[in-house]
């Protein structure tokens, strides 16, 4: 799927709360066929930022945020006027205190475990209004990530393409891609010695994190290769030499095995 830029603003635009995830895909469902997911990979993709982009501000303030939280206000009630993720702001508040970070991990992963009454409500509160952070959402991550995996897993069995896996390579050290083929395949007459697997949207803020953090350093280790955003990208995203940034389609497409 590749959406126009102007499109896939204005869809970004809205998806300002979880609630707005169903909301929108009534509205496009009889336009356009964008899958439920589709919307909710989005939001989580400018949830994410959101956190990224505010977290040290809001932990430059976590002595007055304590100070809050031991007067009575609880941790749901901080994140809803801070308007941040209900899962990072208990994180910053607690490992600010005496809880280190595998402490709050472990809380946070079984709460009801807790002792203290408070400590036990607030986090259970802080976990099941966190649709991103909190475990469950987490793992609804990891699994797309891995269905991603494993379709393109299945493509290349398919085909008979010989390949070696990230868990293949990962003993020796440095970064490496999903799959790293034995001998190249040829799409529209370009080399794929490699191809990576992202279970997320190519808008340019992605795709250019990826390939800072990710995708030239295999390109300067194995040569060209691809990366498949399986919820699509946009029409505006530049061309990077001796890389194919695509989406699900490519592999409907005509390629060259030999």
């Amino acid at each position: 799927m590749i959406l126009r830029e102007s499109e896939y603003r204005e869809i970004y635009g809205e998806l300002k709360d979880y609630s707005d995830i169903g909301r929108l895909y009534r509205k496009y469902k009889t336009k356009k066929d964008h899958p439920l997911e589709f919307f909710l990979v989005v939001y989580t993709q400018r949830y994410v930022r959101d956190v990224t982009s505010r977290f040290q501000r809001i932990k430059a303030r976590s002595g007055n945020l304590v100070k809050q939280w031991k007067g009575g206000k609880s941790l749901l009630r901080i994140s809803k006027e801070m308007e941040f993720s209900p899962v990072m702001t208990a994180f910053i508040v607690l490992t600010s205190q005496e809880y280190g970070r595998a402490s709050f991990r472990k809380m946070l992963g079984d709460p009801r475990s807790i002792k203290d009454p408070r400590l036990r409500k607030e986090l259970i509160e802080v976990r099941e209004s966190d649709p991103v952070y909190a475990p469950e959402g987490s793992q609804v991550q990891r699994v797309r990530g891995l269905k991603g995996e494993e379709r393109l897993k299945e493509w290349l069995d398919g085909h008979g393409i010989k390949y070696r896996t990230e868990d293949d390579l990962r003993g020796g050290g440095g970064k490496t891609p999903d799959f790293l083929l034995e001998k190249p395949i040829f799409y529209r007459g370009e080399d794929v010695n490699w191809i990576e697997s992202k279970a997320s949207f190519g808008d340019r803020i992605e795709v250019n994190k990826n390939i800072k953090r990710q995708l030239k350093h295999y390109r300067e280790l194995f040569g060209p290769g691809m990366v498949i955003y399986w919820f699509g990208t946009v029409d505006s995203i530049p061309e990077e030499e001796g890389m194919i940034i695509t989406s699900e389609e490519v592999l409907s497409d005509k390629w060259d095995m030999e």
